[in-house]
Parts: C-alpha cells; sequence; structure tokens
C-alpha cells in the first residue's frame, strides 16, 4: 500500500479535532445547533490552519446520518464519502484552475438541482484559494451568493483576503484563522509521533514547530520527512542534519563574529557551514529568527520566546554583547540578503556580502542598498585617496618577475572594479602565489571551490587574461589552487570592503 502523508493521514475529521481555532469551531456549533446556518462563508487566513478540513467538518455536520449535529459520527456513507472526496453534492473546486466566468456559470446551472445522493441533505461548495478568481467570475457569482437555493451552502476559503472584493464579503460570515501556536503544534507532533511509535526529543518536537510558522501541515510534512530520512529514533541534532539548517548555538557564534567585526573568522565560519552542507537560504531565514529574538532580549522582553534554556543562555550572552540599533541594522541588512537569495543563483555571494558590509568599521559602513544595486553600479570607476601604482613600463624582451605582478596586485584590482564589480569580490579572496612560464599561480583557501570554479569560466578567464596582458604587455595566463594559508591582516580586508561598495 502507498504511503499516506502525514498530514493526510492526521487531517481533523470532526470539530474537536481542529486545533487552535476554537472561537471559530465553537461558533459554527452554535449556528448549528440553534439552526442559524449562515448561507455563505469565508474562510480566511494563513495556509494549514484548517480551513479546507474545517469546511469538510461542516459538510459532514450537515449531511450525516445522525442529522444536523455537532458530532458527526465520521463513520455512515456520508461522512465517509466526504472524508474520501467522493460525495457527489459537496463540491471542492480549486478556484486557481477553474477560476474563470465559464466554471461559475456551469456552477451557476447546477446550483439550482436538489442534491442528486437521498442521504444528502445539503449541497456544499468549497471553493478553495478563492481569491483567485477573476473579477468576471466574482461578479458572475455576486446574486447565487446572495440568493442561493435554500439547500445550499458556500464555503470560500482564501489565505489572501484582501483580494477578495467588498461586494462578495458583504454577502458571506467572514471567519478569520489565526496562525497555529508553537504549544499546540508541539502537542499535536508529539501524538502523531505516538501513534506512529516514533521517538522524539522535546527539543527536536520545538524546532519542528518552530521552523513550521503556525501552519500544521508543514509541521507535519516536516516531521514526515524527518523520520523517512532518519528513521522511528528522532533527535534535535538529527533534525538540524536533516532540514539543513543552522544550530542557534552556531547562529549565536556567527552573530559573536559579526559583531565583533571579525571579517575573516565569519567568512571562515560561512565557508564551514556550506561544506557542512547546510542551505545558505535557511541559515538566512534562521538568523533573521534569532536576531528578532535577540532583538526581544536587548529590549527585556525574552518572556515573549520559546525557546529551550539552552538556546535562550546563548542568545542571552549575545544580547549583552550588543545593543538594540545594532540588531535593528543587522535585521535590515539580512532582510535585504533574504529577498536577493530568492533570485541570485550564487547565495553564498550574497550571504557574504551581507556580512561584509555589517564587519565594515562603522565609519566606513555603506548606505543601505540591494546586492542587485551594488553590483550594477559599474558606471563610475573607483575613486581613491591613494590610488594603487602602476607598474613601471616594461621593455618586450625584459622578463615579468613575480615581485612586479604582486606589487602591482591592488592596481590590477582596481582594473577588474572597472571593469566587472561582481569578478572583483571573487579575485579580493585570492593571492598571487608564483609566477612561471607565463602563468600566474593564484591561492585561495580550500573551502573556495565555487570561487575557483567562477574564475576559470571562459567569460571570467578571458578578462583577466586580457586585463593582464593589457597592464604587462605580454600574453599571461593564470591557474587557480586551493591551499591552506594564514589569514590576511583584517584592515586589508576591510580594504577590499569599502572598495567593493564606495561608487
Amino acid at each position: 500500500m502507498a504511503h499516506l502523508a502525514l498530514y493526510r493521514k492526521y487531517r481533523s475529521q470532526d470539530f474537536d479535532t481542529i486545533i487552535g481555532q476554537q472561537p471559530i469551531v465553537q461558533t459554527l456549533k452554535n449556528a448549528l445547533q440553534q439552526d442559524k446556518l449562515a448561507h455563505a462563508y469565508i474562510f480566511a487566513g494563513p495556509r494549514g490552519t484548517g480551513k479546507t478540513s474545517l469546511a469538510r467538518i461542516l459538510a459532514k455536520a450537515l449531511n450525516c446520518a445522525d442529522g444536523v449535529t455537532i458530532k458527526p459520527c465520521c463513520q455512515c456513507p456520508m461522512c465517509v464519502k466526504i472524508r474520501d472526496g467522493m460525495a457527489v453534492d459537496v463540491i471542492e473546486l480549486d478556484a486557481a484552475s477553474n477560476r474563470g466566468i465559464d466554471e461559475i456559470r456551469k456552477l451557476r446551472e447546477q446550483v439550482n438541482y436538489n442534491p442528486l445522493e437521498q442521504a444528502c441533505r445539503y449541497k456544499v461548495y468549497i471553493i478553495d484559494e478563492a481569491h483567485m478568481l477573476t473579477t468576471e467570475a466574482f461578479n458572475a457569482l455576486l446574486k447565487t451568493l446572495e440568493e442561493p437555493p435554500e439547500q445550499t451552502v458556500f464555503v470560500l476559503a482564501t489565505t489572501e483576503i484582501q483580494k477578495i472584493p467588498p461586494t462578495i464579503l458583504s454577502r458571506c460570515q467572514r471567519f478569520d484563522f489565526k496562525r497555529i501556536t508553537v504549544p499546540e503544534i508541539e502537542a499535536h507532533l508529539k501524538a502523531v509521533c505516538q501513534k506512529e511509535n516514533v521517538t522524539v526529543d522535546s527539543r527536536a518536537v520545538n524546532y519542528l514547530a518552530r521552523l513550521a510558522d503556525g501552519c500544521m501541515r508543514d509541521a507535519l510534512s516536516l516531521l514526515d520527512r524527518l523520520i523517512s530520512a532518519e528513521g522511528a529514533d528522532l533527535t534535535f541534532e538529527k533534525a538540524l542534519a536533516s532540514l539543513g539548517a543552522a544550530l542557534n548555538t552556531a547562529l549565536a557564534e556567527l552573530l559573536e563574529k559579526i559583531i565583533a567585526r571579525d571579517l575573516t573568522g565569519a567568512l571562515e565560519f560561512i565557508g564551514r557551514l556550506t561544506a557542512d552542507g547546510k542551505d545558505l537560504r535557511q541559515v538566512g531565514r534562521d538568523l533573521l529568527d534569532c536576531l528578532r529574538d535577540l532583538l526581544l532580549l536587548s529590549l527585556r522582553a525574552g518572556q515573549a520566546l520559546d525557546l529551550s534554556a539552552e538556546d535562550l543562555a546563548a542568545l542571552q550572552s549575545v544580547a549583552d554583547k550588543t545593543t538594540a540599533a545594532e540588531l535593528k541594522k543587522m535585521i535590515a541588512v539580512f532582510a535585504r540578503a533574504e529577498q536577493d537569495m530568492r533570485w541570485n543563483p550564487n547565495v553564498r555571494l550574497v550571504f557574504e556580502l551581507a556580512v561584509l558590509e555589517l564587519c565594515a568599521p562603522p565609519s566606513e559602513t555603506p548606505q543601505p542598498r540591494s546586492t542587485a544595486q551594488a553590483l550594477s553600479e559599474v558606471e563610475t570607476p573607483l575613486q581613491t585617496k591613494t590610488p594603487a601604482a602602476a607598474p613601471p613600463p616594461l621593455d618586450p624582451d625584459q622578463p615579468l618577475t613575480f615581485a612586479t605582478v604582486k606589487q602591482s596586485w591592488n592596481f590590477f584590482l582596481n582594473k577588474v572594479k572597472q571593469k566587472k564589480p561582481l569578478l572583483l569580490t571573487l579575485l579580493c579572496e585570492a593571492r598571487p602565489k608564483n609566477y612561471a612560464d607565463g602563468v600566474l599561480t593564484l591561492q585561495l583557501k580550500e573551502s573556495y571551490g565555487f570561487h575557483k570554479n567562477k574564475l576559470l569560466e571562459p567569460q571570467n578567464k578571458n578578462l583577466v587574461c586580457g586585463l593582464l596582458k593589457e597592464i604587462y604587455g605580454r600574453e599571461v595566463n593564470f591557474e587557480v589552487v586551493l591551499e591552506a594559508y594564514a589569514a590576511e591582516p583584517a584592515d586589508q580586508k576591510t580594504q577590499w570592503v569599502k572598495e567593493l561598495f564606495a561608487g
């Protein structure tokens, strides 16, 4: 038998199993008991909070063999058909793929007929993602929604209530679903693990609940993925390894380096995260959550955090070393980086640019701007107070020495800045190692394999070789080797931070 996803297997089947939406559940129960059922409802709220599940439960309550009830039996033929999506008179319409006026016209024709199944008392139309309907479709639905047949109930579910026209909203009874809290998700995940004979520690459950961001479906999907990857014995460490996320204590270590403006240490730390297989996009999201927690701690509002004692202690030690103003700046920088990482294929570069900006000395900190702006400003040549010296003119017959190349390296990097700023971010991590037989050897750290591959791409290699020929008056090729070497002085790194962000 095919595996059934946990979020489907443990989907709520009656009012009592709906999690986190008690006011809405109670209102619907009262309406059923007092025979005050509305003809149309709008369920609005974030994904995975129970909107479609509650719509199906309402359909069961109206059509159960026990009569209109707040406790559907979930065993009669109608309840089973509704549960399995086989009930002819409970129509679920996906507005994302059936959004036009033709589909709504067809619905208007069908709504006037009585239920086809003898055991069915009410026809229930569940329109999911209702905000995806076109304006014309909404207009065609207005009259039907205002005066539907007596035995018909509409339920519109949406995650974007602001896109529903006011004319539709005024004809429906609206319920706003809230995000499910971390404790509620934790309790449900523990219950599911118990039923699945899975052992899981409390820190892992807390981490999954926080990662789900109020969405129960996401929480169950993450748990399902974790069980598939790690088996029936789940720990916090396994959750971190499987989901590609960073540990709070590790994030605290990275933030400590940024606060201390330890650029070299921060870049090496990012290299280790990448080497360990961490997804930098997920690390960026975790880092924003961590910064938010730090900001609350610095404002003495830590009681609002759902953290383990170990994570709280690690974050408190970082919060004591910085200020709320600095934390706000970090949040702004990493929020821009998180947006840029969505479209930029070079995720590591975007992440490192954010760290470079935050590690720059206060007097050299650039004005906030996106990575796209920083990389697109190539029209104005770099201006510095003390331009790097050009190499002395070389006679064609005079041999080029490594000493000459090393002495004029900064001048070469300034040339690269004028031609292609993105290439500079790769080359400023390299250092000349040797020159012999017309080949310049550049050295990168062992963890910088991505930089090496980018530098050796034909377009970049041709540009570098062309600039070397322009400067030294002869053909100069280059190669890149990955080797461990001593860290550069911090002030030398800062020089290139300034040049990268200066216009």
